[in-house]
């Protein structure tokens, strides 16, 4: 029985990996990514332009996206932190988009997998 165990391992995991790849093609993926992206840079260059006078540690464009991704994932390092007070509350905006993003993508991944199971292509 332990010989017939890894096959029924890769057997799964190749239909996992067809489920994944069905996602990342997915037109809606590709939207809601590129969507995502647009937004962080488009709130990363507003941040740039608040901040660039005030804050210390904002020396590029570089950093700024730092910030940008940092404070969209919620990790918020804290290397990079608005001074001002349409920095802080650009932040919280940015937080409160990236949150929703992140459970867009966990909803499209959860959809695929199901949508998969369902089809009995696991």
């Amino acid at each position: 029985m332990a010989i017939k165990r890894p096959k029924y391992l890769f057997y799964h995991l190749s239909y996992f990996l067809t489920a994944i790849w069905d996602l990342l093609k997915s037109p809606f993926f590709i939207l809601l990514t590129i969507l995502g992206n647009t937004l962080i840079g488009l709130f990363s260059l507003i941040f740039y332009f608040l901040e660039l006078q005030v804050n210390p540690k904002l020396h590029s464009f570089l950093d700024a996206l730092w910030w940008g991704f940092s404070t969209a994932t919620t990790s918020g390092h804290g290397d990079i932190t608005p001074l001002t007070s349409h920095g802080k509350i650009l932040g919280i905006l940015l937080m409160l988009t990236g949150m929703a993003l992140f459970a867009m993508f966990t909803a499209l991944f959860a959809e695929t997998i199901l949508t998969h199971t369902k089809n009995n292509k696991f």
